[in-house]
């Protein structure tokens, strides 16, 4: 996907797929811009008009200078070139609601365009301990990732959710989009649980006594897998080299 960024006001056209990571500017510039355009208003104003440029610098202040601008203000040092890129969002947990909805907002468009960007690569999204993501106050991750469920396919991109809980997804605040992400997946890895999960659980994909026993033994590797129509009792059994890329020993 290439983007091209033209502003008619300079004459200039950028190409921006040419651009590095320190190329763009920050939030430090746009403010040191809007402050010196706050003060040439001031010079200029004859008429006692509200200066917009003072208001702007003020709602940029916190995140150019301020608490926030460990979060906003710096160059980005995702390298998009890597087969695997870990987004670690555990520190966005402590912030706030406010701040948690603008930053899912990016990372979450940002991995989108990863996923768009060419129809023949494909791309998967791997969503782990999913129930962090899960908060009434913060829907979008919730709807960015159903929405991404129903067209991923097509653009040859998947989507993986692994959580420990089902009824974190079915509250009643976000069963419209929580209820989705359960239900659209083709292949479902059902493994041991009990009480309220495995009575969710139950319900929601119609188990039989056997599968109901089968998830309430909470056999190490034991699970049910659904796969359209079809039902099946695998059990995963690791080869011990592969422990070894989990740093787990052999014997486990």
């Amino acid at each position: 996907m290439n983007y091209i960024v033209t502003s008619t006001l300079l004459g200039i056209q950028t190409d921006i797929n040419k651009l590095t990571n320190e190329d763009f500017p920050i939030f430090t510039d746009l403010y040191d811009l809007i402050k010196q355009k706050s003060k040439e208003r001031d010079q200029n104003n004859k008429n006692n008009e509200t200066n917009i440029y003072e208001e702007l610098t003020l709602l940029l202040r916190d995140i150019a200078h301020g608490s926030d601008s460990f979060l906003w203000n710096g160059k980005s040092t995702i390298k998009t070139n890597t087969r695997c890129i870990c987004l670690d969002t555990h520190d966005l947990q402590n912030t706030s609601d406010n701040v948690k909805r603008t930053q899912y907002f990016n990372l979450l468009t940002w991995c989108w365009q990863q996923m768009s960007a060419n129809r023949n690569e494909p791309v998967l999204l791997i969503c782990d301990e999913a129930y962090l993501m899960i908060d009434p106050n913060v829907p979008q991750s919730l709807v960015f990732l159903r929405n991404v469920e129903k067209r991923a396919r097509k653009y040859e991109a998947g989507v993986v959710i692994i959580s420990h809980s089902v009824v974190d997804f079915l509250d009643p605040k976000i069963k419209m989009y929580g209820q989705a992400l359960l239900d659209i997946p083709c292949f479902k890895i059902l493994m041991g649980c009990d009480g309220k999960n495995l009575m969710e659980i139950k319900e929601l994909y119609n188990l039989t006594d056997a599968e109901e026993e089968l998830l309430a033994r909470k056999k190490r590797g034991q699970a049910l897998v659904l796969i359209g129509s079809k039902r099946l009792h695998v059990n995963f059994q690791i080869p011990p080299y592969k422990l070894k890329f989990m740093g787990t020993a052999g014997g486990r």
